[in-house]
């Protein structure tokens, strides 16, 4: 892994050190540390408006932290936000589904998008959609799925 700038020499894919968001009086993110290592599977749990979206947002330099630093891939959130999108990829809840497709056919736009190969695409939207639990929605709008 390419070490980016005050990033530790032996660090995790993703390392979070007091990070915080505010907006305004509003604490969005307060102070979290932790790491996720390579090949780790990681996820975020949490009620609604305990800060999830704005940790990814900040992950994915999509919005900057109000305090506190973070790595991704060994670049820093901040000053190397460009390399970190490079090499990720983030997509809302809501954002970018096409109403006028189905499910499956968003996901196969998705997938034609990011280079998935043919010869394993349908065998990996099939997994997808199953994970999802939206195999039954596959013939569908997304138009039915309520906004974030």
């Amino acid at each position: 892994m390419k070490i980016g700038i005050g990033m530790p020499a032996t660090s995790p894919a993703i390392c979070a050190q007091s990070l915080s968001r505010r907006f305004g009086s509003l604490i969005a993110v307060d102070r979290i540390t932790l790491a996720v290592e390579e090949g780790e599977l990681f996820g975020l749990i949490g009620s609604d408006g305990s800060g999830k979206t704005t940790t990814i947002r900040l992950l994915a330099s999509i919005m900057k932290p109000t305090s506190g630093d973070a790595w991704v891939l060994g670049h820093h959130v901040v000053l190397e936000s460009e390399a970190i999108k490079q090499q990720i990829g983030y997509m809302g809840q809501t954002a970018g589904l096409y109403d006028d497709l189905t499910v499956s056919e968003n996901a196969e736009f998705y997938a034609d998008i990011y280079g998935v190969r043919r010869s394993s695409r349908s065998k990996q939207i099939e997994r997808l959609l199953e994970f999802a639990r939206l195999t039954p929605f596959k013939n569908g709008s997304p138009a039915i799925f309520p906004a974030e």
